[in-house]
């Protein structure tokens, strides 16, 4: 048997018996020796991404394109993983190279685009969303992101071609659901409001059904949490910082505003939504051997050596095993108007996930199942746990934010009063706002709204 088909046999077993260490050893096996295995290594570059491998997965997908360096296909699979690595130059790079060979490829421009738009390079965005849209292609999503960072006005020309967008019957459901997004936005930015929601809701029906959302499942889910936290001892915290800042509440709450007032701070990088635990099943339940893969991760995922800001969504799920393996980690909990997060929320394209965002009683559901975590890690976390209420945070930057900064066990800094003069890569349908002053604009959202949230308000107060 040779080494190829004996560790194609060897990867095959681990798949089986779900073991992803082994998986990432017998494909670093593969790559440090010449393994001919085909045209598998994009696979194994998207099995890698997957596990968090960064190195490795960049590896595969450059082997992969060495295979047929001509390919365009192969060269923009290397660019994804390059960005979801957060290596957002060099994603830019290859696929520049691709573009200006294809300098129409609407799925390219998209790309060049929402690498654009993520670094705050507004204007560039937009020309390549623009070309997007122009190539004809199902470019909802280019729509979307467009109206993310474009503010219109009444007599905008875009506004009437947008319309005009929306209209179209004949793309698939998912594709008009974000043009009609993306409309939604637009009519609010002029203050049509009854226009602006009847876009938002059209667009909601038709994502709905295909996003599947198991209300019991749900609370299930955070009844087990709650449970498991109940059998174990409080842990003191200690003195000392943890290397990760724990920064949660719902989406579209503000986490996105604190995460970049903590990265403002020279020692400090914003992580975005890391999701670490959703790639470590078995060693979630080993504190040590939780810290230690969460600590490699992070290692793959950064270069520098300084404090990171995990978001990661849901994560009063699994704050218990977080606090075993980072046992002086500090968390923020982020906390916003309710009628102001469902409407932020409901009037959010989420691209993966957040099932319950698409139905007004799906969210006054999750809402409420969340609110319980909230009372629960708020009692038992005691000053390791900090709550932000956004209104005050708005309102009072200048008081708050040297109380956040502290709480992160942080020396001051005079960037973190500036949060949005800090130049990084934002992931987050919060991208264009982050990057103006701090101001109260957003506060009373959800009251514009009032009277067609009849159903979250019934559902959430009932």
């Amino acid at each position: 048997m040779t080494t190829v088909v004996r560790l194609l046999d060897d990867l095959q077993r681990a798949f089986a018996a779900r073991d992803r260490v082994g998986i990432n050893d017998i494909l670093a096996a593969m790559l440090k020796g010449s393994s001919d295995v085909g045209d598998r290594w994009g696979m194994f570059a998207d099995i890698l991404a997957n596990h968090g491998e960064w190195t490795l997965a960049i590896r595969a997908a450059r082997r992969h394109c060495e295979r047929n360096p001509a390919d365009t296909a192969r060269g923009f699979g290397e660019a994804v993983i390059l960005a979801r690595a957060g290596r957002n130059a060099d994603a830019a790079a290859v696929a520049g190279r691709l573009q200006a060979k294809r300098p129409a490829d609407p799925d390219l421009n998209h790309f060049l685009g929402a690498l654009a738009s993520e670094r705050g390079a507004f204007d560039d965005a937009c020309d390549y969303f623009q070309t997007a849209i122009d190539a004809g292609a199902s470019a909802g999503q280019s729509w979307l992101e467009l109206a993310a960072i474009h503010r219109f006005l009444p007599a905008d020309p875009m506004l009437d071609r947008l319309r005009r967008a929306a209209a179209v019957t004949s793309l698939p459901a998912d594709a008009r659901a974000a043009t009609l997004y993306a409309l939604g936005k637009a009519l609010d930015d002029i203050g049509d409001i009854d226009a602006a929601f009847a876009a938002f809701d059209q667009g909601s029906r038709m994502v709905a059904p295909l996003r599947a959302y198991d209300g019991r499942a749900d609370r299930a889910e955070a009844d087990a949490a709650l449970s498991r936290a109940a059998r174990s001892a409080p842990r003191p915290s200690g003195d000392g910082v943890e290397r990760p800042i724990f920064v949660t509440g719902l989406p579209r709450s503000g986490t996105t505003l604190v995460e970049q007032i903590l990265a403002s701070h020279p020692a400090v990088v914003g992580g975005g939504e890391l999701n670490f635990l959703a790639m470590l099943g078995n060693e979630i339940g080993a504190p040590a051997a939780l810290r230690r893969s969460y600590l490699h991760l992070l290692a793959e995922r950064f270069d520098i050596r300084g404090r990171v800001v995990d978001k990661t969504l849901d994560i009063g799920r699994v704050l218990d095993p977080l606090i075993a393996a980072f046992p002086r980690g500090r968390v923020v909990w982020v906390r916003r108007a309710p009628i102001d997060v469902a409407w932020s929320c409901l009037r959010t394209y989420f691209a993966v996930g957040v099932p319950w965002s698409w139905d007004q009683r799906r969210l006054a559901a999750h809402m409420r199942v969340e609110d319980r975590l909230f009372d629960h890690w708020r009692d038992r976390l005691g000053d390791r746990l900090l709550v932000v209420d956004y209104q005050a945070l708005v309102r009072e930057p200048a008081t708050l934010i040297p109380s956040i900064v502290a709480h992160a066990g942080l020396t001051p800094h005079p960037a973190t009063l500036r949060p949005h003069a800090t130049q990084r890569t934002i992931r987050t349908s919060s991208v264009a706002q982050v990057r103006e002053p701090i101001s109260t604009r957003a506060i009373g959202s959800g009251d514009v709204y009032r009277d067609h949230l009849g159903p979250f308000i019934d559902a959430y107060q009932g």
